[in-house]
């Protein structure tokens, strides 16, 4: 599956969205819940555990390098890893939780949706004191 490989490259699409609508809990949440989407098609149910730990990891991967470009500029040489200490447990989380809500029932995809989103909220706000 090419799931992965989208999830290392839709940071780069995403930020210039998060621009317009400064949402990043929402746009990226929902960008992660369609790849979900694409895991549930999956077999068994390893492999969608795996893929979706796999999309968390290069996502948040990729956004870090993302935003290395500019961190230097408001932080020190610990904010690179600090950053990634901390959004690869986000991102994986967010998105097993959106999968599994999914692999209960695909109905209840949207709630497990909405509470990545407001765990991604809660992680910002936090980050955001630190």
């Amino acid at each position: 599956m090419l799931i992965p490989l989208y999830a290392s490259i839709a940071p780069f699409l995403v930020w210039p969205v998060e621009f317009i609508f400064p949402y990043p809990y929402i746009v990226e949440e929902l960008v992660k819940g369609s790849m979900v989407l694409f895991i549930l098609k999956s077999s068994s149910d390893t492999t969608k555990i795996r893929l979706a730990i796999l999309v968390g990891l290069f996502f948040a991967f990729s956004e870090s390098v993302l935003y290395m470009f500019n961190i230097l500029l408001v932080g020190s040489l610990w904010t690179p890893i600090e950053r990634l200490l901390l959004t690869i447990p986000l991102h994986v989380t967010t998105t097993l939780l959106i999968l599994f809500s999914g692999m209960k029932k695909q109905k209840f995809l949207p709630l497990g949706l909405i509470a990545g989103m407001i765990l991604h909220y809660f992680f910002n706000l936090f980050v955001g004191t630190l």
